[in-house]
C-alpha cells in the first residue's frame, strides 16, 4: 500500500510525532521578543511574577535535593532564565541549557548582572555539549510537559552521564492524577487531532518518573507531591 492508498488517508490528518519533536523550531518560534517568550515559558510578563515564582522553585529545589554553596548547577530548559536569576545567588555557577537560541538571547539580558552564570544552546535533544561528571545538581522543570516520553528518559540518561558521582538530580512534571492535572488532560483531549499544538502539555504520573530514574542508574530515588499539583523526582548518582 502506498501513503496514497484512501484507506491510510487518515494517517496525513494527524499532527505528527516529528512537529512535536522538532523541540528548536517550535519553541524558536515563541521568542520574537520578550514578552512572547515570557507568556510562553511563565504564563505571565511581569517581573514580580518572575521573581516571585522563582523564588518558590528555589525553595522547591532547596527542599528536594538541596543547593549548596559550592554547587555547579546545570538546568535543562532554563528558558528565559526565570529560575537561573534566582538560582544563581544560591550556588557557585549556575548553567542554563535550552534547546532554543531566542530563549537563551532573553536569558542572558536577564543575566547581565549575574557573573556566576553561563548559558548553553542545545543541538538537540540530549546534553553532549558537556563532558561526563561536570555537575553537582542537575534539574529540569516544567519542562517534561513539552517532550516526548523517549525525549523524557534521553534527558534522564544524560543527566546520569554529566553528573559527577553523589551528584543529584531532579525533574517535575504536572501529575495525571491530581485535579488540576486531570483537567489540563481533558483540555487537550477536546483539541481536534489536526489542531493539536506541538508543544502541547502532556503529564506524568509517579511510575513514569520513577521509572525513568531507576533505569538510567540513579539511587535514593524519591517522588514528591508538590503543593502545586506538580511530581518532583529526585535521585543521587551512586558514589
Amino acid at each position: 500500500m502506498s501513503a496514497a492508498d484512501p484507506s491510510l488517508q487518515w494517517l496525513e490528518s494527524m499532527s505528527s510525532l516529528g512537529a512535536r519533536s522538532d523541540y528548536k523550531r517550535v519553541w524558536d518560534r515563541q521568542t520574537d521578543n520578550l514578552a512572547i517568550a515570557s507568556l510562553a515559558v511563565a504564563g505571565f510578563t511581569d517581573e514580580a511574577s518572575m521573581e516571585s515564582t522563582a523564588r518558590i522553585s528555589t525553595d522547591g529545589l532547596k527542599y528536594t535535593v538541596g543547593i549548596m554553596p559550592d554547587d555547579v548547577v546545570l538546568e535543562i530548559g532554563c528558558g528565559i532564565a526565570r529560575i537561573g536569576r534566582s538560582l544563581s545567588q544560591e550556588c557557585l555557577h549556575w548553567v542554563g541549557a535550552d534547546i532554543s537560541g531566542g530563549m537563551l538571547r532573553h536569558a542572558a539580558a536577564r543575566l547581565r548582572d549575574r557573573p556566576n552564570t553561563t548559558l548553553v544552546e542545545l543541538a538537540t535533544v540530549g546534553l553532549q555539549e558537556f563532558p561526563r561528571d561536570a555537575f553537582d545538581v542537575v534539574y529540569c522543570t516544567i519542562v517534561f510537559m513539552h517532550l516526548l516520553e523517549w525525549d523524557r528518559y534521553r534527558y534522564v540518561l544524560e543527566t546520569f552521564r554529566v553528573l559527577r558521582p553523589g551528584g543529584r538530580c531532579y525533574f517535575d512534571n504536572f501529575h495525571l492524577n491530581a485535579p488540576s492535572g486531570w483537567d489540563l488532560f481533558a483540555a487537550g483531549l477536546n483539541i481536534p487531532i489536526d489542531q493539536r499544538p506541538a508543544h502541547i502539555s502532556m503529564a506524568s504520573t509517579k511510575d513514569e518518573l520513577a521509572a525513568y530514574l531507576g533505569q538510567a542508574g540513579f539511587k535514593d530515588i524519591r517522588v514528591y507531591e508538590m503543593p502545586n499539583e506538580m511530581l518532583a523526582a529526585v535521585g543521587r548518582k551512586p558514589e
